[in-house]
């Protein structure tokens, strides 16, 4: 049955918010975020004859190059609140496919029908029980464009970053890559005020800066790792530079310490008074005496 469908983009009845008022939503207990900007609400009406299966929904997220963007799915909780369960960061062309697992809520009529052999106390209980559903089937999607947070962040003014695309690369991956602070990279405009102020290019050069500053940090962290990783090498292979480096130096220990116990041996056995506790006495009869000669 899968393959006689092929994926397809749905229809929805769609209505813009004329005044959208500030929603927010929590990053902790004691961070929330406020936002704001355009406002759009999606209908959908999906149908299905009896026997067939639901249809199958999947969001899509798509960035074109060079753009990023921050996804947050959740629900709608009220009127002022957001509760978004999963994000994921969009940026240069990637493609994010979220499938979406919808349930099937009955209608007024259907669910009266339905609880109408109930006891009350269990009819009480089904109505909240769906009341309690109807509060939290609101699905949104928020979209929040990177770049003009950044520029809040790292005080820039507005539209500083649309032509810096290597450098908004890098503050992304300084960012998402190795966890740096923005108050690192930022723009510090203290003791500036009463000279009247800094420039966007100023601004702009300072945060260049700090970004060279950080990946030169980097990079240096980068080589003294390859070189103590260098060191550690060459203490297990023994300086050969190889990995049979440490077995042929024990290899050779061996062959020394066989020899000196052969010389030993050799002096033990052709008579000659050995040194105290150079070698152990063979076991086994003596060595026949020698011939003297005839008188």
């Amino acid at each position: 049955e899968g393959a006689m469908f092929k994926s397809s983009l749905i229809s929805t009845m769609v209505a813009r918010g004329t005044q959208p008022h500030t929603m927010q939503f929590s990053l902790s207990a004691s961070t929330k975020i406020s936002f704001g900007g355009e406002r759009f609400l999606h209908g959908f009406l999906s149908h299905r004859f009896s026997g067939r299966s639901p249809q199958s929904l999947t969001l899509i997220s798509r960035a074109r190059q060079f753009s990023s963007m921050l996804v947050l799915v959740g629900r709608i909780a009220s009127a002022h609140v957001f509760e978004p369960k999963h994000a994921c960061i969009v940026q240069n062309k990637d493609e994010v496919k979220i499938p979406l697992s919808l349930s099937m809520i009955p209608t007024p009529k259907e669910f009266k029908d339905a609880i109408s052999s109930l006891s009350p106390e269990q009819q009480r209980f089904a109505k909240a029980f769906r009341a309690m559903q109807l509060e939290s089937t609101l699905f949104g999607v928020l979209v929040i464009q990177i770049k003009p947070q950044l520029e809040k962040v790292l005080n820039l003014p507005e539209n500083s970053l649309t032509k810096e695309i290597k450098l908004t690369q890098d503050l992304m991956q300084l960012f998402t890559k190795y966890q740096i602070p923005s108050d690192l990279l930022s723009f510090d405009a203290e003791g500036l005020e009463l000279v009247g102020g800094a420039s966007g290019a100023e601004r702009l050069e300072a945060v260049k800066g700090h970004v060279r500053a950080m990946q030169e940090m980097i990079e240096e962290a980068k080589r003294e790792e390859i070189e103590e990783r260098e060191r550690q090498l060459a203490y297990v292979t023994g300086g050969k530079g190889g990995k049979g480096g440490k077995k042929w130096a024990v290899e050779e220990e061996d062959e020394e310490e066989d020899m000196d116990f052969d010389l030993f041996d050799g002096a033990c056995v052709s008579g000659a008074a050995p040194a105290p506790g150079s070698c152990a006495p063979r076991s086994g009869p003596p060595p026949p005496p020698a011939p003297r000669a005839p008188m």
